[in-house]
């Protein structure tokens, strides 16, 4: 049973595809509906011009009396005569005959000789001689002028038939081997009939109103998505650069108001980024000009007493010039890192990559700051997988990223504690760790960790000095290798966590 049903499945589902092809096609492309749209506008109008016709052809009509079928009928029984009377060996009787026509059709009948005389006639008729001239003219020339028995005078006014006129018919005819002829006249009986007076120009003028309608009415929807993508480019000029077009339908217009929606958000980002760009200048202007400012003022007030001699004794002297140059130490400090850093957020900066043994790295770093470490009472402890992981890195630029947050460590930590270094390779990425216990660092704290020059309220924390850029400059390295930097803080422990890519 399934047999004999899987051919009509199978056209069912090749049937549906199509027209879900079609469908999804006619979507897709306004040139097909704007040709699908046309011909059914035009199909309507056609219908309906032609379904009002019958209409105004009826509001139009006249009634008439058509006596052709009567003159045909007079004309064919005249014939019937003729071939009757002139059938060879049969013996009729020509009086009978005209008779029963005459009863049946209400006829008179004539038959005359050469001469014109009645030689045979049907009862009630009074002629006795015929003008047999003038009778073939009156008779040709009724045919003539006659072509359809229509007259005014025939139609039915008032309820009351006018007179009509006489039809006569003229055939020759042989009666025992003599040349006559016959003549038949009557009235014709009249059918109704009912013509066009006059064409109407009314079914036309519907039919093309409908496919007017009907199209406006179609291409409404279309319209409407039109005029919204022309007030949604109204608001675009007005720098109303949020404002949002409707967007209807797959089509091109529909593609169209995405595009414009999409190059919109696109300006209103750049917009924003540019305005980003110019505080971030503005910030970095002012924080530059603080950060300066600060150790500069510094160093010109401890020359300045130099200059004045105002110090008690040598040591005191030596301690304002060592103040100094720790000071002019901190501003080249300062100037490098600012340095460094316009040089990452630069678009164009291109790094030197090549593999690297992250554990050696590392292990290597570390070993250097041990003893900056020590001075602190602080141990690092390193868990390191036994294998050897390798990642594609500037290696003299990860090493800054390191080397910042294990010198910042060093300074941050609480004292008589340890600096927990870890990496591990993950599926995607390889996981470094750096922890070490600090006081308590608030939500908004740690979002702001990797600002340009922001520093933890030394109130509440050990006064150390720095530039502000270290994690700034860390996390714009790690982010041109595309990888992620971020921190965390739990029970009295920060970690810094790197991801790089494999």
């Amino acid at each position: 049973m399934r047999k004999i049903f899987e051919p009509i499945i199978w056209m069912n589902q090749i049937f549906k595809k199509m027209i879900g092809k079609t469908v999804s096609y006619l979507e897709k492309s306004i040139r097909i509906q704007l040709i699908a749209t046309f011909t059914f506008c035009t199909l309507l109008g056609v219908l309906v011009g032609w379904s009002s016709s019958s209409f105004f052809e009826d509001a139009n009509k006249i009634s008439i009396i058509d006596y052709a079928s009567g003159m045909e009928a007079i004309d064919g029984q005249t014939q019937w005569l003729v071939g009757s009377i002139t059938e060879e060996g049969k013996e009729i009787n020509i009086q009978e005959l005209l008779d029963q026509s005459n009863h049946q059709n209400q006829l008179k009948i004539l038959i005359i000789d050469e001469n014109g005389k009645v030689v045979y006639k049907t009862k009630g008729a009074p002629e006795e001689q015929i003008n047999l001239h003038e009778t073939m003219r009156n008779v040709m020339d009724f045919k003539m002028d006659q072509v359809r028995y229509v007259e005014a005078q025939n139609l039915i006014q008032d309820g009351t038939e006018q007179k009509r006129k006489e039809f006569t018919t003229f055939y020759p005819v042989t009666v025992n081997t003599k040349n006559m002829y016959i003549i038949a006249s009557g009235i014709p009986q009249g059918n109704v009939k009912y013509i066009v007076n006059e064409s109407s120009p009314f079914p036309s003028l519907l039919g093309f109103i409908t496919f007017i309608l009907s199209f406006f009415y179609i291409t409404k929807r279309k319209m409407n998505q039109i005029e919204a993508m022309a007030e949604g480019v109204r608001e675009f000029s007005k720098g109303n650069l949020q404002y949002k077009i409707k967007q209807a339908g797959q089509d091109e217009i529909g593609l169209l108001t995405s595009n414009i929606n999409q190059m919109a958000e696109k300006l209103l980002a750049n917009i924003e980024k540019e305005k980003q760009i110019e505080k971030q200048k503005s910030e970095l202007i002012t924080n530059v000009s603080h950060d300066l400012r600060t150790p500069l003022t510094s160093i010109m007030g401890y020359l300045r007493l130099l200059g004045d001699a105002k110090y008690e004794n040598k040591e005191q002297h030596d301690e304002y010039i060592k103040i100094a140059f720790s000071k002019s130490e901190q501003l080249k400090m300062l100037i490098e890192d600012l340095f460094e850093y316009t040089k990452l957020t630069d678009e164009n900066m291109a790094l030197d990559s090549q593999e690297v043994c992250m554990n050696e790295l590392l292990d290597q770093l570390i070993e250097e700051l041990v003893p900056q470490a020590e001075e602190h009472n602080l141990s690092f402890v390193k868990e390191f997988q036994e294998d050897r992981i390798y990642a594609v890195v500037d290696s003299e630029k990860m090493v800054r990223v390191f080397e910042n947050l294990l010198i910042n460590a060093i300074k941050y930590s609480i004292e008589k504690r340890e600096i927990k270094v870890s990496i591990q390779r993950e599926e995607r990425h390889i996981k470094v760790s750096i922890a070490n216990h600090s006081e308590e660092f608030t939500k908004k704290e740690l979002e702001n960790l990797f600002e340009r020059f922001y520093k933890k309220d030394q109130s509440r924390s050990r006064a150390v000095e720095g530039s502000g850029l270290g994690l700034a400059i860390a996390k714009s390295i790690v982010e041109l290798h595309k990888g992620e930097i971020r921190a965390e803080y739990e029970n009295g422990v920060i970690q810094f966590i790197i991801l790089l890519p494999i």
